[in-house]
């Protein structure tokens, strides 16, 4: 509800109209004060019309509590996926908004592909307000790193959607989001169209720069596909002597859909 009587007659005025980030169709956002830390619920309220914001949800159960993997059952209890049961990954914690399919997915490609910085900004909105509700009741860590991209593709997309989405989550956590400790040396293959023989023999594309000597770093990423990337950046970080390493995404695929990014030439 408006906090003043300035707000009221805003909104009485329909100055307080806003275009939905998803349809951008013009609707009458919640109201925040200013400086607030979101919650993905109300992230969504802010950004998207109440229509599309019901076609965002957040999945809260029905996944892999190692990894993300979705189950096939939205609402089955959080249990390992069979390949977290065999060998987990290196990361501590997996955080995630929501499966890679419907609204989501197209808004991940927009922002990804299309250069939409509205819908980077709610992105980033949506992975801060994950990282805020988990970082309450856990030790926070000392900085957020975005996963780099190659510097080929960076020239050619003109900006890191990754970094983009990191600087709302290290804002919202009051921590230093890094740029320049993980780089990407080589260019691999898209690795959601390799099986997982192939996967393990990719060369490593990441390097740190510099030492991480007892830091807890906060890996950002934009979508988990096949965790192999996610992996090696996990890998790289702990070598260079992070003392733990957390993931977090917006998206996490699911091997029982068909949200899986198109593969790039």
């Amino acid at each position: 509800m408006p906090s003043s009587w300035a707000e009221s007659l805003f909104s009485a005025l329909g100055l307080r109209e806003k275009r939905c980030v998803a349809c951008r169709e013009p609707f009458e956002p919640a109201f925040f004060p200013r400086g607030t830390v979101l919650s993905p619920e109300e992230a969504a309220a802010f950004f998207l019309c109440p229509q599309c914001a019901e076609r965002v949800r957040r999945r809260t159960s029905g996944f892999c509590p190692y990894c993300g993997e979705p189950s096939v059952v939205e609402d089955a209890p959080c249990t390992s996926c069979s390949e977290c049961m065999v060998h987990l990954p290196p990361w501590s914690e997996f955080l995630f908004f929501g499966v890679y399919e419907g609204l989501l997915r197209d808004l991940v490609l927009r922002a990804k592909f299309g250069g939409s910085l509205a819908a980077l900004d709610f992105l980033g909105a949506l992975l801060a307000g994950v990282c805020a509700l988990h970082y309450e009741a856990a030790p926070l860590p000392s900085v957020v790193i975005p996963m780099p991209l190659y510097v080929g593709r960076l020239r050619e997309r003109g900006f890191n959607q990754c970094l983009e989405i990191a600087r709302p989550v290290a804002k919202a956590l009051g921590v230093p989001v890094r740029a320049d400790i993980l780089v990407k040396r080589v260019s691999l293959s898209p690795q959601a169209m390799l099986d997982r023989e192939e996967r393990r023999k990719l060369p490593q594309p990441f390097e740190a720069v510099g030492r991480l000597d007892g830091l807890h770093v906060l890996l950002i990423d934009d979508v988990c596909t096949t965790k192999a990337t996610l992996q090696r950046a996990a890998d790289c970080l702990l070598r260079a002597g992070a003392s733990r390493v957390d993931a977090a995404v917006v998206a996490r695929s699911s091997r029982h859909g068909t949200g899986r990014e198109p593969a790039l030439p």
